[in-house]
């Protein structure tokens, strides 16, 4: 049996405040500076368990945390950390900016009418900001603005922006990877239904004809609308996902790697090895050896 991981990672529900079960309709925005500057400009690594944030960052920068590798950025940019993933930042002195925060129910939801918006919380990410920065801002500074008082249509207000604002910041990154436009339809919502089922499965070990079945379509058909949505075959997808996992398991517990492979799915340690090995480019006990130096 494999034994239950010690997690030293703070869970935070905001920063700094107990973990606790949010409610699945919230939002919440603020400014950088509420929670960055008491603490020093330093935010040590943590996760939400059900939260996504949005950085709008419109002055200095710093460098961001995540999936054990460190990465800079500099105003103006967004910021784009999924739900679940152990980040922390070390800002410059008196940036600027605002962070919204979401629960993950309303992004699935939303991604079943756009898939790319998953696509756009799958890691964590800085994307810079040139077209629709001050569209970005403007919208974040509104969210801001409607967290106090009870006036006529918040919520409504309140869903409205933060639509628009992950729009917006879907746009700044396909703009930056040199993309455009985003796919619709059916394939879209096939995929989307795709990634909540690997949400939900995949440390259960399953292959890509299981996951076609319980989604009532041929292996196919879900390479097919996989392909023409993400630009990669299903397969991809799931490792991806599985790789994220992985590597949060060696970073942030104790268990060792033919745990960390049964826990993941993996029959097979040596296996496992070799799959994350061929895609990290090192061995699982490499990777958490260099992380720790």
């Amino acid at each position: 049996m494999v034994r239950k991981a010690r997690n030293p990672v703070p869970r935070f529900f905001l920063y700094g405040e107990a973990e606790a079960k949010a409610d699945e309709h919230f939002i919440h925005a603020e400014t950088l500076e509420r929670r960055s500057q008491p603490n020093g400009w330093q935010i040590q690594p943590h996760a939400h368990a059900d939260l996504n944030h949005v950085f709008v960052i419109s002055s200095g920068g710093g460098e961001l945390l995540a999936g054990g590798e460190r990465e800079s950025f500099t105003a103006p940019c967004l910021l784009l950390i999924p739900a679940g993933e152990v980040h922390g930042f070390s800002w410059d002195a008196a940036s600027q900016g605002h962070v919204v925060t979401f629960v993950d129910p309303i992004l699935r939801g939303l991604a079943r009418r756009e898939a790319g918006l998953a696509d756009l919380f799958s890691n964590a990410a800085a994307v810079p900001l040139n077209e629709g920065g001050a569209d970005c801002l403007r919208l974040a500074r509104l969210l801001e603005g409607e967290m106090t008082g009870g006036r006529v249509g918040r919520s409504l207000l309140v869903e409205a922006a933060l639509t628009a604002l992950l729009v917006h910041a879907w746009r700044a990154a396909r703009l930056s990877a040199g993309g455009s436009g985003g796919a619709r339809g059916p394939r879209a919502a096939l995929v989307a239904r795709y990634r909540d089922l690997i949400e939900a499965h995949c440390r259960a070990g399953w292959g890509i004809a299981r996951f076609a079945e319980e989604l009532g379509v041929t292996p196919g058909r879900l390479r097919a609308a996989c392909m023409a949505v993400t630009g990669h075959p299903p397969i991809d997808l799931l490792h991806d996902r599985l790789l994220a996992e992985a590597k949060r398991s060696l970073l942030y517990s104790d268990l060792g790697v033919a745990e960390v492979a049964f826990d993941l799915g993996f029959t097979d340690p040596a296996y496992f090895n070799r799959f994350f090995t061929s895609r990290v480019g090192c061995s699982p006990g490499r990777f958490r050896q260099g992380a720790a130096g």
